[in-house]
């Protein structure tokens, strides 16, 4: 979407097999503003069908979600992201339902 503007590396190291746990990387190298994006997160499994993932950046965002199977393959996603270095500005938040045949 970037028309090669950008490159990007991760890492994903499972914690947990069982309890689908896991920590994430990744840098991201973007040409035309000569910049780095270190971002750090972890997912976890609440149960089989609930997962909760979370991530933090070098510039400060923090984002959330949880991600929950209503039904056999459809997806209902709640999640949140806030600038901890503008706290002054609102927080975005989002509900996504992804439906599956």
């Amino acid at each position: 979407g970037d028309k090669g503007d950008s490159i990007r590396a991760s890492y994903v190291h499972f914690l947990d097999v069982l309890k689908r746990t896991a920590a994430v990387g990744e840098i991201t190298r973007k040409f035309s503003t000569n910049e780095n994006t270190f971002t750090v997160g972890g997912s976890y499994a609440i149960d089989l069908l609930t997962v909760v993932k979370a991530k933090l950046n070098n510039h400060g965002k923090l984002g959330a979600l949880l991600q929950h199977e209503v039904i056999p393959k459809s997806l209902l996603t709640i999640s949140g992201e806030i600038d901890t270095k503008a706290l002054d500005k609102n927080p975005r938040f989002g509900v996504a339902i992804a439906l599956k045949p």
